[in-house]
């Protein structure tokens, strides 16, 4: 397989795996702390999610422009870079 760092969703499939060994070691230890950052990241996506929602400066009534803005959030959350967006960031 090709290097992680040259595709961004094998990177972030890396992360998500690596993640899990890791969760699974730390529940052990204290799931509680875990459930507790997680939550809070999860509350945090969905905030940044909703004023893209109640953003008044997008106006295309077919909501491309809304629906492109939640996945980049989405994919910043992951931390995944997007080249054709590139000129957004």
């Amino acid at each position: 397989m090709q290097d992680k760092r040259d595709n961004p969703v094998a990177l972030a499939l890396y992360h998500a795996a690596v993640g899990k060994i890791v969760l699974d070691y730390v529940e052990q230890i204290d799931s509680e702390a875990i459930e507790r950052a997680m939550e809070r990241r999860a509350v945090q996506t969905l905030e940044a999610m909703r004023r893209i929602l109640e953003d008044e400066r997008y106006t295309d009534p077919e909501c491309f422009e809304i629906i492109d803005a939640l996945v980049m959030q989405f994919f910043k959350e992951l931390e995944i870079k997007v080249e054709r967006h590139s000129e957004y960031d």
